[in-house]
């Protein structure tokens, strides 16, 4: 499934930078008391990099619980694992007839 992703990201990423290479006219952009001219191709580049860190940012903080989760749950399968080597060992052998 990962990989449907990283082809859908490299392929929405080839079509904005197609997108922005034909659209290289010079812009005025005013953004709250900012105001300044570039080029579309830059603009669209910088906007997408801002989309994508929020992107990464928003995801962060389940991706760091689903982290912390499969390390809880591996160091109770050692510990399970751990109780049944000692059970085991413990057993009374059967005598067999």
């Amino acid at each position: 499934m990962a990989q449907w992703y990283v082809i859908i990201a490299l392929l929405v990423a080839t079509l904005v930078a197609i997108f922005a290479v034909q659209n290289a006219q010079e812009v005025n952009i005013r953004f709250l008391v900012w105001s300044f001219q570039s080029s579309v191709v830059v603009v669209i580049l910088i906007s997408l990099g801002v989309g994508a860190l929020l992107a990464a940012l928003i995801s962060l903080p389940q991706m760091v619980r689903g982290r912390r989760r499969l390390r809880e749950s591996e160091k109770r399968l050692e510990r399970l694992a751990g109780h049944i080597d000692v059970s085991e060992g413990s057993e009374v052998p059967h005598e067999e007839s």
